[in-house]
């Protein structure tokens, strides 16, 4: 018993190290599979009502930290949608299908499941309330002097097609509501019927205006029209609006190949707001606008070969925290204001696009009025990134006022005015702008026709900038064998480019 006592004190020692080592390996799962989070469903809304023939739209976000590994979409026992994925833990997922005149007068349950790598997986419900809901829109067939036309008024609440063997005419303001698509078909021709006439793209609407080089889809004046005058004015009408939901995402439709001319009435011809990258902007001009040609309010939208002749104010102007991209942008002023435009009007977030391949041509090549204008000004706070660009017929080329910051790389400047400058580098940027390693030039090249020309003695590889940026090597935006404006765009003095 003695010998036991004194014994004690080490086999309580031993005893206390031997359940802490036993602790620990129960403890360790080094050995076990890694435990993850179950996967989540993020749905755009989550309930809606809708009317047979139109579009139900759900976008939603898709995370998993094991891995996705499908998704699919329900109603009772018919799958209405499926869609695989692999080695991916994010991704946007949109559901769209039209509302059959079975589910009249019912609530459906739109079931989304999600499924992991690892077996998890999570159902979220979207509910669909179907009722008889009346269109807010009329096309009226109506004759004016011997042509038929069709007039639309209103807002557009069910899924419609503008086809290419119609003359359309907008009467007033003509929206497309949430949850809707107007598709006009290629080669078609749409007229604001009066100065108030305007088409407006709502929040959750799409348009699919989806062009091609042959068959152009044209927004014009009414005096255009057969059996009018011919005789267009900047201002005849209004112009296009889209709005995003402000969403890096966002997929409002898509302009390409489109053409918007003589608008601008009170405001800007091509209004984007908070338009997102999933909207397709490509091959679009906007001609004779008597306001801004296009105006950029904030979102992620990217714009591809763009043209922008003879605004009464400027080509482009953005703001709102625009942080897109652009590339082989063509614009030419006729007056003394700028060519694009940067203004925060100092709000966050601040702006901040990448431009590659830009031309930026001014009035005093135009039209001859020297040593006026902007080519390209940020203020109050606005950024912008500024490569392989060309500005010419400017007074001023570079400027920046009021905050922000600028960029200018493998850029070049000629036959412009700042103070007896030729560059035409305004002072806020001037030592910027000439420092060796941005690669700039103020060496003249070649431009005909307004726009088409393009040299590689400071260029840069554009495609470094980003998957957006397609990769060509100069500064520019139209080379001579490479007219991509040919056959659906306006000269400057409104013929069609041929």
């Amino acid at each position: 018993m003695n010998n036991f006592k004194k014994f004690l004190p080490l086999i309580l020692t031993l005893c206390f190290f031997s359940s802490l080592l036993i602790s620990c390996n129960e403890d360790d799962d080094s050995s076990e599979e890694p435990l993850y989070f179950g996967p989540q469903i993020n749905l755009s809304s989550e309930s809606g009502e809708f009317g047979v023939g139109q579009t139900i739209t759900v976008d939603a976000e898709l995370e998993a930290s094991a891995l996705l590994e499908s998704v699919s979409v329900s109603v009772g026992n018919t799958n209405l949608a499926t869609q695989s994925y692999e080695a991916t833990g994010n991704e946007n997922f949109r559901f769209s299908t039209q509302v059959p005149a079975t589910w009249l007068g019912t609530t459906q349950s739109i079931v989304f499941m999600l499924n992991d790598k690892q077996g998890q997986s999570i159902s979220v419900t979207y509910l669909a309330t179907i009722s008889q809901i009346e269109p807010k829109y009329t096309i009226d067939n109506v004759n004016i002097n011997g042509i038929n036309f069709k007039q639309v008024t209103g807002t557009i609440n069910f899924d419609e097609t503008f086809d290419s063997s119609s003359n359309w005419l907008l009467n007033g303001s003509v929206d497309v509501d949430q949850q809707t698509a107007l598709t006009i078909e290629e080669g078609t021709t749409i007229y604001g019927f009066t100065n108030e006439s305007k088409l407006d793209v709502n929040i959750g609407g799409e348009i699919i205006a989806d062009g091609t080089l042959d068959n152009p889809i044209v927004f014009t004046s009414f005096k255009n029209a057969p059996g009018q005058s011919g005789n267009p004015e900047a201002g005849d009408w209004i112009g296009v609006t889209i709005r995003g939901d402000d969403s890096e995402d966002d997929n409002s439709g898509i302009l390409n190949y489109v053409r918007i001319e003589y608008g601008g009435n009170g405001d800007d011809a091509l209004q984007l707001r908070q338009v997102g990258r999933g909207t397709t902007l490509d091959y679009v001009q906007v001609h004779d606008a008597n306001a801004t040609g296009i105006r950029i309010r904030g979102g992620s939208v990217n714009l591809k070969h763009i043209v922008v002749t003879k605004p009464d104010s400027r080509c482009i102007r953005y703001s709102g925290g625009w942080n897109g991209n652009g590339q082989f942008w063509a614009l030419a002023t006729n007056s003394g204001s700028r060519a694009i435009n940067g203004t925060d009007e100092n709000i966050i977030p601040q702006s901040n696009p990448i431009i590659s391949n830009a031309i930026i041509i001014g009035a005093g090549i135009t039209t001859g009025y020297l040593n006026v204008g902007e080519g390209v000004r940020m203020q109050d706070g606005a950024n912008g990134q500024y490569y392989n660009t060309a500005i010419s017929g400017f007074g001023t080329s570079f400027r920046v006022r009021d905050g922000g910051e600028i960029t200018m790389r493998n850029c070049t400047v000629f036959n412009n005015d700042e103070f007896g400058d030729g560059g035409g580098l305004h002072s806020s940027v001037r030592d910027q702008y000439r420092e060796a390693g941005n690669t700039n030039s103020e060496e003249a090249f070649d431009i005909t026709n307004t726009f088409v020309g393009v040299s590689t003695q400071n260029s840069s590889d554009a495609s470094s900038l980003g998957d957006f940026f397609d990769s060509v090597n100069y500064v520019g935006a139209i080379p001579t064998d490479d007219d991509w404006t040919l056959g659906w765009t306006r000269n400057f003095d409104g013929s069609i480019k041929e």
